[in-house]
């Protein structure tokens, strides 16, 4: 073939050539493969294409190439490591699944006299990442499999499945279920073997229906069952639900006395954790007020304030038992109050130790909001939310460093929005969907039971119909950069 019209074909093929001898000495390097490697032909013809990519496998290459020229026939170059010949990187997109090229190589004979032949070089990265998809779904297919091969026989539930009346597979729970031993014997009977109201298995049930199940050996238990027909692939499949009631009966007369412990259990360590801070408030200023007086430093004044925080602790720790006997009752009576006066009353009661502990309270208030709702109960749980940021930010901030808690109230339509935010850093990813839960805390066993904010949570949305959330925020306060846990909570001002 004419020199300049090989050039110009294989210069607009779109696939990588290479003319090349069994030396591995490149003849001709096609344009395909200059924009694509960045190596123009004038650097590498006349060259050994070992030295612009020492990964080949030259011996294997070399063979290949003799081979076809032997048999005069085409034949394929599989690297024996990567998917490519020479590395290509492809461009960086989002969803590419493989850094460089993936090649299909041909190695075709064109000069036997003079021992030439031709590398193709074919980009196949479209189809190698089609199969690597589908072999990625297939696996997760085949996961999934084995997932609800799983959940089939580990669930409380007999399932049996029926195609055209008759057993086609069931799982360990409803062998156990029949006492039967061996599931190849089971599943040669057909629905009527089980002993159902024929009219049961007419019927479509949207819910579970009560039925007497007798078994082979004559021994019978009611159960609820559940049937749902289901086309699969154009063929009509029954699957069959059984729970055995009488077992579910005696968990749930069980689970009845367990519940009520459990309340008077609740009630007990929902006292404790309330009082717990209140009386650490009346220690620190009894044990403060009497150092002052030791070292005649006590004031009239600073006797005065420490009485007055002395004794609106005590009232609080008496309405705490007051308010929780009430969030007991049926008969709670909701009252009109303002928002602002309830939240300065709380800050008041706690305004001691958080001096104590050098925390600023930075308030954003709306003074015209009122609600219509449980006063004392907020107060719990306002305060509960309080506390849990006083100490988070006395266990992660220095005393010298800038300790706040920022409160903002707003009113959107019919909603009233109250946030409360730290800067102790926040809550840690892993456990922030946990905090809410009972008995679940961060502090030491000394330090809290793990009860005031599943209480609070208890209060905002059971009891006054509200909701509330946590997240981690920045925020900017006195020009400083700030993190901390976001508690917000919504309640309707017309509940």
């Amino acid at each position: 073939m004419n020199a300049n019209k090989f050039d110009v074909i294989c210069n607009t093929v779109d696939n990588g050539i290479i003319l090349i001898n069994k030396n591995l000495e490149v003849k001709f390097w096609n344009r395909w493969l200059e924009i694509r490697t960045g190596i123009n032909s004038r650097e590498i013809i006349g060259k050994n294409i070992k030295d612009f990519y020492p990964q080949i496998d030259d011996k294997k290459l070399t063979r290949k190439i003799i081979t076809a020229l032997k048999l005069n026939s085409s034949t394929f170059y599989t690297p024996q490591f990567n998917k490519f010949l020479i590395p290509i990187e492809l461009s960086k997109v989002a969803d590419r699944v493989f850094n460089e090229m993936q090649q299909s190589i041909t190695i075709t004979p064109y000069d036997i006299e003079k021992e030439l032949a031709i590398i193709y070089i074919y980009d196949t990265t479209i189809l190698s990442e089609i199969n690597y998809k589908l072999k990625e779904v297939k696996e997760e297919v085949e996961e999934k499999n084995e997932e609800l091969e799983l959940l089939f026989d580990t669930t409380m539930e007999a399932i049996i499945v029926f195609k055209d009346d008759k057993i086609v597979d069931c799982n360990q729970v409803a062998l156990d279920l029949c006492n039967h031993k061996s599931k190849e014997f089971f599943l040669k009977k057909d629905i009527h073997d089980l002993d159902l109201d024929k009219n049961i298995l007419r019927k479509i049930h949207t819910k579970p229906v009560e039925v007497t199940i007798t078994r082979e050996d004559k021994s019978s238990f009611k159960a609820l069952v559940n049937i749902k027909n289901t086309n699969i692939k154009s063929q009509n499949y029954k699957i069959l639900t059984i729970i055995d009631i009488s077992d579910i009966k005696r968990k749930e007369n069980l689970l009845a006395e367990q519940t009520k412990l459990a309340a008077m259990g609740e009630m007990i360590g929902n006292i404790a954790h309330q009082w717990r801070q209140p009386l650490n408030i009346i220690s620190i200023t009894a044990s403060g007020s009497r150092l002052k007086k030791e070292m005649n430093l006590l004031t009239d004044e600073m006797l005065d304030d420490a009485l007055k925080s002395i004794s609106e602790t005590t009232e609080h720790l008496s309405n705490t038992i007051d308010v929780f006997k009430d969030f007991l009752k049926e008969d709670k009576e909701k009252s009109l109050f303002n928002l602002s006066q309830n939240i300065n009353n709380n800050i008041s009661l706690i305004e001691s130790i958080l001096k104590e502990n050098h925390i600023t309270i930075d308030l954003n208030l709306d003074n015209d909001i009122y609600l219509y709702n449980f006063a004392n109960e907020f107060s719990q749980a306002f305060i509960n939310i309080i506390h849990n940021a006083s100490d988070a930010i006395s266990l992660k901030r220095k005393k010298s460093e800038l300790r706040v808690i920022k409160i903002s109230t707003k009113q959107i339509k019919d909603s009233v929005i109250i946030e409360i935010i730290d800067n102790a850093g926040g809550i840690d990813e892993e456990i922030i969907d946990k905090i809410f839960e009972p008995y679940f805390t961060t502090k030491h066993k000394y330090q809290g039971t793990g009860l005031g904010l599943y209480m609070t949570h208890k209060i905002i949305q059971s009891s006054m119909k509200g909701k509330i959330t946590v997240s981690n925020k920045q925020f900017i306060f006195e020009n400083k950069e700030c993190a901390g846990a976001l508690f917000k909570i919504t309640l309707k001002n017309n509940t």
